[in-house]
């Protein structure tokens, strides 16, 4: 049996090639799951200073109703202590870009909305539209009867 000899010489740079493109496709993930990471994290990071907000707020009760009759279905909120309190708390924050905030309260809840655009780590230059992180925080004051 004679087997045919077979010429190699064109498959020279095949490997190269896909070597290179492999190599492309790796860091082109990583920079995706990285970019995804951050704004996770930035998320993350604005939630909590959303909920610490909304908590601070919620120190605004009507202290001499609440002094008078305890917490109950008659204890307020008192819209003018909350905003200060919620913006006190807000310039206070040592945060390295500072969101915009939204504060809206009621008699019995405070809400707030923070927003910041989003910094990526590598598609941070691309052509596109700046994009915005939001969180959302909402506390409600209700008595406890018991």
């Amino acid at each position: 049996m004679h087997t045919p000899k077979v010429d190699h010489s064109e498959d020279a740079g095949s490997i190269l090639l896909l070597g290179i493109g492999f190599i492309g496709v790796c860091l082109l993930a990583l920079a995706v799951i990285t970019d995804a990471s951050s704004a996770f994290i930035q998320q993350r990071s604005l939630q909590a200073q959303a909920d610490w907000l909304a908590l601070a707020g919620v120190q605004g009760l009507d202290l001499v109703a609440y002094y008078n009759h305890g917490a109950t279905e008659s204890t307020r909120l008192n819209a003018d202590n909350v905003s200060s309190i919620v913006q006190g708390n807000f310039e206070s924050s040592q945060s390295e870009e500072r969101p915009s905030l939204r504060l809206s309260s009621t008699e019995t809840g405070v809400y707030v909305t923070l927003t910041a655009p989003l910094r990526l780590t590598f598609f941070d230059s691309l052509p596109f539209d700046p994009i915005e992180v939001s969180a959302a925080a909402r506390l409600d004051y209700r008595s406890f009867s018991g």
